[in-house]
């Protein structure tokens, strides 16, 4: 994707949420999250189904990125733009998603569940260099656990299943995703961020 297409593609993208996105990193706290402020996770779903995988996931907070939705943390450059996954379960209003450009980041807002065992999956596709790598950490009850790499194609698809090296947590324990380019021009856009909050039963 040219550079003028994708600053275009950003203005015109750019709504509320991103304004609250940016207001949110800039004041987001480097401690862990409190379980009794973050909320419990939403309905069970299955939207990978198309591609023949059928275990449950709830989203995870924020991880639409539409108007309304709990903002992430976003830093170095990473922004809600235009642009939607093609997820049969979003409404057809929707129309963002997050662009990851290198050398950003992004934080999910957090959401209490139990039992947490660290399976992640979500939409995404390469706007960067072909080298690049999208780097998937979770962290939980205040420690960081590894995800895996994300190696996309040009057009939107499901990631791989991602099981991160996480403790069978019990109880209600934080969770949160961060997401990080890797490589040089590496740039990612992301959507629909899911996980499997019972995957350890």
């Amino acid at each position: 994707m040219k550079p003028n297409n994708r600053a275009l593609r950003l203005l015109a993208g750019a709504t509320a949420v991103a304004a609250s996105a940016a207001a949110a990193a800039l004041s987001a706290a480097a401690t862990p999250a409190s379980a009794a402020a973050c909320p419990p996770p939403p309905t069970v779903v299955q939207p990978f189904t198309p591609w023949q995988d059928a275990n449950d996931y709830v989203m995870t907070t924020g991880g639409t990125f539409e108007p309304g939705a709990a903002p992430w943390t976003l830093s170095g450059g990473a922004a809600v733009a235009s642009g939607n996954a093609p997820n049969a379960l979003d409404s057809p209003n929707d129309s963002h998603s997050l662009y990851l450009p290198a050398g950003s980041s992004a934080t999910s807002a957090c959401v209490t569940a139990p039992l947490i065992a660290g399976l992640v999956r979500f939409f995404a596709r390469n706007v960067g260099s072909t080298t690049g790598q999208l780097q998937v950490e979770i962290l939980v009850k205040g420690r960081t656990y590894q995800a895996g790499v994300v190696e996309a194609g040009s057009s939107w698809a499901p990631t791989p299943i991602l099981t991160s090296n996480a403790p069978a947590y019990k109880g209600a324990v934080t969770y949160q995703v961060r997401l990080t380019p890797v490589g040089a021009g590496a740039a990612f856009d992301v959507d629909d961020v899911y996980f499997d909050p019972y995957h350890s039963r």
